[in-house]
């Protein structure tokens, strides 16, 4: 479960299944894996599955200006290749696809060392 009082790393998984419904299996596997790994490392996430067609409306909450800023510019930029866009505490971690459980590991560390 992890330690009282430790910090919760936020995370959210921009998704794509709005538009195209298969982006939903990448989705649930990514989550499946950051849980997995939060929890075989004593470590505290919440986790959030907010699609872009409601990020488009109303923003994501608990990502700052800049953040969303630069998420709207990938997107514009690459279009929905860029999806899912994994937020680790209002930080782009990675985005465009299914990240390995080495690649999700590290970013959770980094997020608990910061």
């Amino acid at each position: 479960m992890g330690v009282p009082n430790m910090k919760t790393t936020n995370v959210i998984i921009l998704s794509g299944a709005c538009c195209n419904p298969s982006f939903a299996f990448v989705d649930e596997k990514i989550q499946t894996r950051i849980t997995k790994l939060a929890e075989k490392n004593g470590l505290q996430v919440s986790v959030s599955i907010v699609t872009i067609s409601t990020a488009a409306f109303g923003g994501v909450a608990g990502v700052s200006k800049e953040t969303d800023e630069f998420i709207r510019s990938l997107i514009t930029d690459k279009g929905m290749s860029v999806l899912p866009v994994v937020i680790f505490d209002d930080n782009v971690a990675f985005y465009g696809g299914l990240a390995s459980s080495d690649l999700i590991g590290e970013k959770l560390r980094e997020c608990i060392n910061d």
